[in-house]
């Protein structure tokens, strides 16, 4: 019987995101996006890095050249490319849009995942998928706000399907990294190595970019440092790692769907924590998402256990 360890991690790390996001969001309002995110990765690696010693004895994997290269690829595709890009579509075209056209991410991953990995959902599975993809377009999909005006709409959706495509494309070759190159890695090493990579990158890349000065004026506000570790704590260490788990043990494809849900995740966080009110849209999206999901689990129930479940 199908363990259910790689969806269950999945879905956890898709609400963990779901309370990080709401926590960056109110930072990243504060210290803006770009600050932000070079901030939270560089918390994230020093916690993944301390906890790789705690439970394996070394601040950093001893792993063979493929694997570093593979992981290292991903960790540049998935977290410093795609979200530089997402971070870019935000400012483009706005919120809303930006998260509708990152939210296909899922459909990189099941691609690739077929070519590359040679999985494929079955059919009712695949059902399962689509109605939990087209659940997240109902919640995210809104009328347009007239008053909002952003930068270069092309630019912006080309942005959104480049940290799509980084996101789908970066999970596939985690997986591949992680499993098929060499002796298989804990999903701790693995999101520690990616993480890495991405840190370094990113901070090059927006020391360049950005003056340093303006980045150290950051830690300078003491409330927004605390709430970034928090949700550091949350969303780089702890999600990325179940992130991992999740490409581990299920279907990258499945895996990335359900590590989608954030959108239809956040409907009642945002309820309880700030009173917004859910519409008839979020009920119906939130109902989709929710029936593609038992799709899943109701396939994978009668399917047999995969190798790495065994």
């Amino acid at each position: 019987m199908h363990s259910f360890l790689g969806e269950l991690a999945a879905l956890s790390a898709a609400m963990l995101w779901t309370f990080a996001s709401v926590l960056f969001t109110s930072v990243g309002k504060r210290i803006g996006p770009f600050n932000l995110n070079a901030i939270r990765i560089l918390i994230g690696c020093f916690l993944l890095s301390l906890t790789h010693y705690f439970l394996l004895g070394s601040f950093f994997p001893s792993i063979s050249h493929m694997q570093f290269l593979y992981l290292s690829i991903s960790g540049i595709i998935g977290l410093a490319v795609g979200d530089f890009a997402y971070f870019g579509a935000l400012i483009e075209i706005g919120p809303r849009r930006a998260i509708l056209v990152s939210s296909m991410a899922p459909i990189f991953s099941l691609i690739g995942g077929f070519v590359v990995l040679q999985e494929f959902p079955s059919p009712l599975a695949l059902i399962g998928v689509f109605l939990v993809f087209f659940g997240v377009w109902i919640v995210i999909v809104e009328k347009e706000e007239s008053s909002q005006i952003y930068g270069n709409k092309i630019m912006g959706v080309l942005l959104g399907i480049t940290a799509a495509a980084g996101q789908g494309i970066g999970a596939v070759i985690s997986k591949y990294g992680m499993l098929y190159t060499g002796t298989p890695l804990s999903p701790l090493s693995a999101s520690l190595i990616r993480v890495a990579v991405a840190t370094v990158v990113i901070w090059i890349a927006i020391l360049i970019w950005k003056s340093p000065r303006k980045i150290i004026s950051s830690f300078k506000d003491t409330y927004a440092m605390k709430l970034t570790i928090v949700a550091s704590v949350i969303g780089p260490f702890l999600g990325l790692w179940l992130s991992m788990v999740a490409i581990n043990y299920a279907q990258v494809g499945i895996a990335s769907t359900l590590m989608s849900l954030t959108p239809i995740m956040i409907i009642p966080v945002v309820y309880f924590l700030y009173g917004e009110k859910i519409n008839i849209r979020g009920i119906l999206g939130a109902i989709t998402a929710v029936i593609g999901v038992a799709l899943i689990f109701l396939c994978l129930l009668y399917t047999s256990p995969s190798p790495r479940d065994s």
